[in-house]
């Protein structure tokens, strides 16, 4: 599904002495089934702008198109809600959201409400309970009495049971160990290459966003900063530091190896694997010459 912000600004507490201004003059895309990033120091305006996307917001001014769906200010809430079909988020901390008294509950009660056919969706259950990697075993237990890991997947999976054609996330993994940082990404990276959904992501890890993302998008006070591939963000270094952001560690390995050895990479988001194959290409070459 294609989404399209044109000219959109979102502005809290308009017309009054606590005015401030979310979102400023925003004009951006983002292509069905690709996977961006949008990124930007706290308070630049990231989570005002996805949540346009799934209606908890309408603009102000200027017009946000979702498919075929057009929502600007004069929107009703009820076509906005309609939004919450297509469109699946997944908050910081998703386990707050959890409430229900057994897991196979707490992941069906957004379908229900959706009017989705309950039988239907029990039988999905399994196939999506491993993809979340949990066990069959807790559909009957209180989400409560999981662990803190089990409790995340949980609420992901009452989001990705809906199947929809757009998922944000905005930072899945807050909170999260190394590890589990490292299988929570994974599992989204995997549903996006199975379903072509369009994800979009807010994060601070900048390893993800070079690992994973095909697009992104740097804001700053309201406005886009920047947009482009993440080769294409990180080697504006200077200008991505301006902005209080930090540039990903291979990008700093990668960098120092050029400028130790003069010899240049494709792309400073290359895995450890690709950079190995490209010195030991280079060195190959160097010496059949």
């Amino acid at each position: 599904m294609n989404i399209r912000l044109e000219h959109v600004h979102h502005i809290f507490m308009e017309k009054t002495p606590f005015e401030t201004k979310a979102l400023n003059d925003v004009t951006v895309s983002f292509e069905d089934g690709s996977f961006s990033a949008v990124i930007g120091k706290t308070g630049s305006g990231k989570s005002t702008l996805v949540q346009h996307i799934n209606g908890l917001y309408k603009p102000n001014y200027g017009s946000l198109f979702i498919g075929d769906q057009e929502i600007h200010s004069k929107t009703k809430r009820k076509e906005r809600k309609a939004l919450r079909k297509k469109v699946g988020m997944v908050f910081q901390y998703p386990e707050h959201q959890l409430f229900e008294d057994t897991v196979e509950k707490d992941i069906l009660f957004g379908p229900k409400n959706a009017g989705f056919h309950l039988d239907d969706m029990k039988k999905k259950l399994p196939e999506l309970l491993e993809k979340v990697g949990l066990d069959e075993s807790v559909l009957e237990r209180s989400p409560f009495d999981l662990s803190g890991g089990q409790m995340r997947r949980t609420a992901i999976a009452g989001v990705l049971a809906m199947e929809p054609e757009v998922l944000i996330l905005d930072e899945p993994t807050a909170g999260l160990d190394p590890e589990g940082q490292e299988a929570i990404m994974s599992l989204f990276n995997e549903w996006h290459r199975e379903k072509r959904t369009t994800i979009i992501m807010i994060t601070h890890q900048m390893e993800e966003v070079s690992r994973l993302a095909e697009t992104v998008i740097v804001m700053d006070d309201g406005r886009i900063q920047m947009q482009g591939t993440p080769d294409e963000i990180f080697r504006r270094e200077s200008e991505v530091r301006a902005l209080e952001l930090d540039v990903p560690e291979r990008v700093k390995v990668l960098k120092h190896i050029e400028k130790e050895t003069g010899m240049s990479f494709s792309s400073w988001t290359l895995s450890p694997k690709e950079a190995a194959t490209e010195m030991q290409r280079k060195d190959w070459l160097d010496k059949k010459e």
